[in-house]
């Protein structure tokens, strides 16, 4: 999964993160909502920061509720302002939650941009981030003393959850490295008509309850029609009898297109379009025995005009040029050129 979690800041939230950073922001409250980071409250600065810190940051824990804070210094390196980044994660939030915070920290840190942030904590406890639990984070950052028993313990817990982190994306890669939904039977009826060439267009969806590819429909298709097959807010399969002329022949060619519209769609729908395309791909090619040409994964339908087709079915044609060849020379001592392949721009050699 791309960004770990696959989690993303919002576009609002991108803006607000680009305002902050000029100052204006004392501390700003992100939490994940339907799988996005998103703001959830602010407060601009009311006094000099550490007179600010407790009186800012602690209403903004919640008991059971992971969630990052990132709160502005009065500082300033070459970046701008410095901020202390706070990874909140209490003891009886559950699990899960934990779990995708922690996979999710460093994303919200990229967006946000390392180099403007000075501290990071990491607190199961009021205790470990309020203002006196920062001072003695900056106090055991700056000497070699040994660690307390409580620093300790947080220290095991981040090692815990990566490692319980790493384990579950382990155990999901491996069961989804053997997943293959059944066709229904209207979507095997379809692949068999698209055999016999009675249909040109098939597109297919994941019927996520039931764990089956169904049919969505086999409506005529012309090639300007096919951007207009794409769901702009889900994912599916589809395949395409491309109709073209090559080299002066009419020819056909089977393209199967995944189209998945960004991050519109929840993680589990991408992990499983994903898992299943290949099993799927098997299947329509060992029992139908239909070729696929060409396999392509797009985002949306926009660029689906037919010069790609043409160029993704016959990727060489646009990159191989005939060799110019030069008229014969003259007879004489040096005799006849000779044309050399791959030699230099007119292809001679004396």
């Amino acid at each position: 999964m791309s960004h770990q979690t696959g989690i993303n800041a919002t576009s609002e939230l991108k803006q607000f993160l680009a305002r902050a950073k000029g100052g204006a922001i004392r501390i700003m409250k992100i939490v994940i909502r339907n799988e996005e980071l998103v703001l959830d409250s602010f407060r601009e600065p009311g006094h000099s920061w550490d007179k600010d810190y407790d009186q800012c940051l602690l209403p903004l824990l919640t008991p059971q509720e992971p969630c990052y804070i990132l709160y502005r210094l009065d500082s300033q390196n070459a970046q701008g302002y410095e901020w202390i980044f706070v990874a909140w994660s209490p003891d009886h939030s559950p699990v899960r939650q934990k779990m995708m915070y922690a996979a999710t920290r460093a994303t919200l840190k990229k967006e946000f941009g390392g180099g403007h942030i000075k501290d990071e904590m990491f607190g199961t406890l009021e205790e470990d981030v309020c203002f006196q639990g920062y001072l003695r984070h900056m106090s055991s950052c700056s000497s070699p003393a040994p660690l307390t028993a409580a620093e300790r313990e947080l220290q095991q817990i981040k090692v815990t959850e990566v490692r319980f982190k790493l384990a579950e994306i382990k155990e999901q890669a491996q069961a989804l490295q053997g997943l293959a939904f059944p066709l229904q039977e209207e979507a095997k009826r379809a692949l068999q008509q698209l055999k016999q060439k009675r249909i040109n267009y098939i597109q297919l969806r994941l019927d996520v309850e039931k764990e089956t590819i169904e049919l969505v429909h086999t409506k005529p298709t012309e090639t300007h029609e096919l951007p207009f097959r794409i769901p702009k807010d889900s994912p599916r399969y589809h395949f395409f009898v491309f109709k073209h002329s090559h080299q002066g022949q009419q020819q056909e060619a089977l393209v199967f297109i995944y189209s998945m519209p960004g991050y519109t769609c929840s993680i589990k729908e991408r992990m499983l379009y994903s898992s299943c395309k290949n099993r799927l791909l098997e299947e329509v090619e060992r029992d139908y025995q239909l070729e696929v040409t060409k396999k392509m994964e797009i985002d949306s339908g926009d660029g689906l005009t037919e010069d790609f087709l043409y160029e993704e079915v016959h990727p060489m044609e646009h990159t191989l040029k005939q060799a110019f060849v030069k008229p014969r020379g003259p007879g004489g001592k040096r005799g006849n050129k000779r044309l050399i392949k791959g030699a230099g721009e007119n292809g001679e050699e004396s």
